[in-house]
């Protein structure tokens, strides 16, 4: 059997979900710091946003209005994942491209420990009250704008033309009786380091003492057919049958579904993983003003009643409506909310680097 990890971006045949940019021309009429969502005059500004490159066209849609109201142009830079885009912006800090940038959790706390972005400016964005608890950054820079959960899904057709049990936790994946079907998430990734500590934890480790969930790896690597570290592999994994289950993200189950597949969506026994996406002002960027109103614009409660349906993603606004149809795989309300497994990113990030060298050492070989 050959495992495959597959190291590069390609946008994925996912749920849509876009940004783009502004920069302002020394020559643009810019508002001054009173600038309010009452609507202001940009003069045609571009903000640049970066963001995963799936997620550009839902973003264009979901921020139409903004772009009306504020007369300026959201232009996407979809600068691969959450790790490229880091770098991008670490490489440049003294001159930035981006206005606004879009990261999961975990990967915007580096950046604040970068110096990377302004801190929130409450004038400007006041619907942070209405935000759960965990969408709110401790140290005051940009919050989360949306939720998805990691947890199990499986082609049902092809297990059971297998002839073997549905899984019911992430323990149960390294399995032999599953070898050559699953996906999981390489190290490097998201959820490689959430994975890792919640069997650590099932184990009788814990995050500071992941070597439980470590052993397992190594001892059932050759079970695992894929690490991913894009989800575009993973749809491919699953349209061509050469995997059927997959710790992934919730918001694929649509596009796999439409797609003919059976797909099964599995809340693990151990617990899905909150994956917060937050959104960022760039420190130094061109369009400080308009960026601190777009962080607004996403998690006002009139863009969170669209973040399902346009972005395929949970909102995180405490006020926000969501179809009853979106609610089968996506997270929604206080008991989902909290149900959702959280993680110390700051811990996971301050260990992720020796993680990844053992896991590449020992279980990506």
């Amino acid at each position: 059997m050959t495992r495959r990890n597959f190291l590069g971006f390609s946008a994925a045949s996912l749920a849509a979900l876009g940004l783009a940019a502004c920069d302002d021309e020394e020559s643009t009429p810019q508002t001054s710091g009173d600038a309010s969502s009452s609507g202001a005059d940009f003069g045609g500004a571009e903000l640049v946003v970066a963001t995963w490159g799936w997620a550009e066209n839902g973003l264009k849609t979901l921020a139409a209005d903004f772009e009306s109201t504020y007369n300026c142009t959201i232009v996407v830079d979809p600068t691969s994942g959450n790790s490229d885009r880091l770098n991008k912006l670490v490489a440049e800090k003294q001159d930035p491209t981006a206005d606004v940038a879009f990261l999961t959790k975990s990967f915007a706390i580096t950046g604040e420990g970068e110096d990377l972005f302004e801190k929130i400016d409450a004038s400007k964005v006041t619907s942070l009250d209405e935000l759960y608890d965990f969408a709110k950054d401790e140290n005051g820079y940009g919050p989360v704008y949306s939720v998805c959960r990691y947890g199990i899904m499986y082609n049902k057709t092809a297990l059971d033309e297998k002839g073997v049990d549905y899984p019911t936790s992430y323990k149960d994946l390294f399995d032999d009786r599953y070898a050559g079907m699953v996906a999981l998430p390489d190290m490097t990734s998201t959820a490689g380091p959430y994975l890792l500590v919640t069997l650590a934890e099932e184990l009788g480790g814990s995050q500071e003492d992941v070597s439980p969930a470590m052993s397992l790896l190594q001892e059932k690597k050759d079970n695992i057919n894929l690490w991913y570290t894009t989800s575009s592999d993973v749809v491919t994994a699953f349209s061509t049958g050469e995997d059927s289950i997959a710790v992934f993200m919730d918001i694929n189950m649509p596009s796999l579904s439409e797609s003919g597949l059976d797909m099964v969506w599995v809340n693990a026994s151990e617990g899905s993983f909150a994956a917060p996406a937050s959104v960022n002002v760039v420190k130094g960027c061109a369009n400080p003003d308009l960026a601190q109103l777009f962080v607004e614009y996403m998690i006002s409660k009139d863009t969170q009643d669209q973040i399902a349906s346009v972005m395929n993603e949970a909102p995180v606004n405490k006020n926000a409506t969501m179809d009853d149809s979106l609610k089968t795989y996506l997270a929604y309300g206080d008991d989902a909310m909290a149900n959702l497994k959280e993680f110390d990113d700051s811990y996971i990030n301050e260990h992720k680097s020796e993680w990844i060298d053992e896991f590449q050492r020992t279980v990506n070989v």
